[in-house]
């Protein structure tokens, strides 16, 4: 299959699994600010970041390592498997045995057993979604994603509408939806003609996945602390309130971040197709061109748009948020090019670099936030956030260079973001032309980015 028509499948498929029904849990964001006080829903996003903190160290983030070798057509797929089943089982017991740890954190311990099961379930859905997509069954992998999210609306409308447990029963809702999802993965892949008996697992495999994904772990967290700091150091300086209004307003830019995640998912698979030939270096090229350009627009609109979405989806207690957003969806889009970027060093199976830049943006994240939440509260925590985010793609904007140089409109990108920064200042200063101006530069972008824009069309018509 030509190599954008197959990108251009894989990333319809997934859209359809996963944009249709993130866009239905986003639009769902009034009902949680309504029945959730900004507390609770500060504890709920607490879970969350502690469970995504502590995943990396106790599955050795062998899922990558899982889809990357499932990938490879040499590759023994039972072996791939159960490798990663048998590391994420052998992880969940050694973090069984230091769960009471949890117990310190007077927020989290109310909800201790619940923590647990959202840990196992999410490490076991992670494991079997990123095989069913190693192996290419991007229908089911989609699929998959639906039926996540329509089990999570379904029990989120049962527990706090019907039954009206609050946060408890948001946190219900996550075990549940992951559990019948793995449920699902499994039956529909056939997975279980993948699994062979641990006394069968190969030694010589298992070393070199891990080897792919051990490096992959201080990247992880570097990655983390660059996305999640900034909520423990503003529940310290301003309180769990803050932090749940913080959180909130990352839901917009989450519908961002989700748009460039759905395209990551079916990148990676095309991604090592003949990779490092002249005709892969050109691919990798049009591709990022193609895919800087969507982003700068999206994120454009999505700014411009910024206060209305706020008025329809935030509760008054949560509103202020909004002001956040525009410099959050900044540093989104920095997250989405060096994710892009990211996908170089794993298609060479040259992990060592994602740590070293990840963990430079981490110590610059955790360095700003120190000095900005105090003084800037949660505004200075999205200051440092985009700043970390712009610190690993310039770095691995460089450092690629020596694997694939890609051929890169410079000019036109600098320009883009300049114009997007005038957009950002417009917009949180709430000055009385906002929307004009806005406009005005919306209309500016698509305009330097024309040249890309008709790329994009020709592509989606004629997948060449």
């Amino acid at each position: 299959m030509n190599r954008y028509k197959k990108l251009i499948k894989n990333t319809a498929l997934i859209t359809v699994g996963n944009f249709a029904s993130k866009l239905l849990t986003f639009f769902l964001l009034p009902l949680y600010t309504a029945i959730l006080t900004t507390a609770e829903y500060g504890v709920a996003d607490l879970m969350t970041t502690t469970v995504n903190l502590i995943t990396p160290f106790f599955t050795l983030i062998i899922s990558e390592a899982v889809m990357r070798f499932a990938l490879d057509k040499e590759c023994d797929k039972k072996q791939v498997l159960s490798i990663g089943l048998f590391v994420t089982l052998l992880g969940s017991v050694v973090m069984l045995v230091f769960s009471p740890l949890i117990r310190f954190s007077s927020d989290l311990k109310p909800y201790y057993v619940l923590f647990l099961l959202y840990y196992f379930v999410t490490a076991v859905h992670t494991i079997l979604s990123q095989f069913v997509k190693g192996i290419e069954k991007v229908t089911v992998y989609a699929s998959s994603g639906v039926l996540h999210t329509m089990t999570f609306i379904a029990f989120n409308i049962l527990f706090l509408v019907v039954l009206k447990i609050g946060i408890n029963g948001y946190l219900l809702s996550m075990v549940l939806s992951n559990l019948i999802t793995i449920l699902y993965l499994f039956l529909g892949a056939k997975l279980w003609q993948y699994i062979v008996p641990p006394k069968e697992i190969s030694r010589e495999l298992t070393r070199k996945m891990l080897q792919y994904s051990v490096p992959m772990i201080p990247n992880s967290l570097s990655w983390w602390v660059s996305n999640s700091s900034d909520k423990y150091m503003l529940t310290f300086f301003c309180g769990v309130a803050a932090t749940g209004v913080y959180s909130v307003s990352q839901r917009i830019p989450s519908l961002f971040a989700t748009i460039s995640t759905i395209f990551i998912s079916s990148w990676q698979i095309s991604a090592i197709d003949d990779f490092g030939s002249k005709e892969s270096i050109d691919f990798y090229s049009r591709i990022y061109r193609i895919y800087s350009t969507f982003n700068i627009l999206a994120l454009s609109g999505l700014i411009l748009l910024t206060k209305p979405l706020a008025k329809f989806l935030f509760s008054k207690s949560f509103f202020d948020g909004w002001q956040f957003v525009p410099v959050l969806l900044m540093a989104f889009l920095f997250q989405a090019m060096s994710s892009y970027l990211g996908t170089i060093y794993t298609s060479a199976k040259k992990t060592k670099m994602l740590f070293i830049s990840t963990i430079i943006a981490a110590m610059a994240n955790i360095v700003l936030n120190a000095i900005l939440i105090p003084a800037l509260g949660a505004q200075g925590a999205a200051i440092a956030t985009f700043a970390s985010y712009f610190i690993i793609w310039l770095i691995r904007l460089i450092d690629t260079r020596k694997i694939i140089k890609l051929q890169i409109a410079y000019r036109t990108d600098i320009i883009s973001y300049s114009l997007l920064a005038a957009q950002i200042c417009i917009v949180v200063f709430d000055s009385s032309f906002m929307y004009f101006g806005s406009c005005v530069i919306f209309v500016l972008l698509a305009i330097l980015n024309f040249s890309e824009i008709k790329d994009i069309l020709v592509k989606f018509r004629t997948g060449k």
